[in-house]
């Protein structure tokens, strides 16, 4: 994989996701992830950031921005069908265990346009690569990975953060 292509990938995701209009006010989704809805291209992009940073987290430790994306048949409003949700919440339950070792933690989940988008901070990306084979033998999921920014002040979380308040 090449480092610029992946940067400019992570580039142009973070900055569609900084500017997207936000449609509704945040609300909280339960006491560790604040929620909202954006738009892009005119159809709806659910958004998830964490309402804090880990207290186990020090950023500059996890400076690795890492993508991981699955892309899904989109309904009209660009949205996936329940059973896709439900595939969704079975790849996030088994890669929870990354974020208990401090391998890296998960900081945003947005969801629209036929594409769901995890953003993780890890200490290392051949670690939590590593890890999530580990954790996903067989890759039983549709999901790619791209290596993106350095960000060791999580300033695309942090912008996306201040976004839902």
């Amino acid at each position: 994989m090449k480092q610029t292509a992946s940067i400019l990938s992570a580039t142009i995701i973070a900055s569609s996701l900084l500017f997207a209009r936000v449609a509704a006010a945040a609300t909280p989704g339960n006491f560790s992830w604040l929620t909202y809805d954006t738009t892009k291209a005119d159809k709806i992009v659910k958004m998830k950031v964490r309402s804090e940073i880990p207290p186990t987290a020090t950023p500059a430790n996890y400076p690795n921005l890492i993508e991981m994306h699955w892309k899904y048949t989109p309904d009209a409003k660009g949205l996936p069908a329940q059973e896709v949700m439900t595939e969704f919440a079975r790849l996030e339950a088994a890669t929870d265990p990354i974020q208990g070792d401090r391998v890296a933690y998960l900081m945003i989940v947005a969801t629209g346009n036929g594409d769901r988008t995890w953003l993780w901070y890890a200490a290392d990306p051949k670690t939590f690569t590593a890890a999530l084979n580990n954790l996903l033998p067989g890759h039983p999921f549709p999901i790619t990975l791209h290596l993106g920014a350095n960000e060791p002040d999580w300033k695309t979380y942090l912008g996306l953060r201040g976004r839902s308040r």
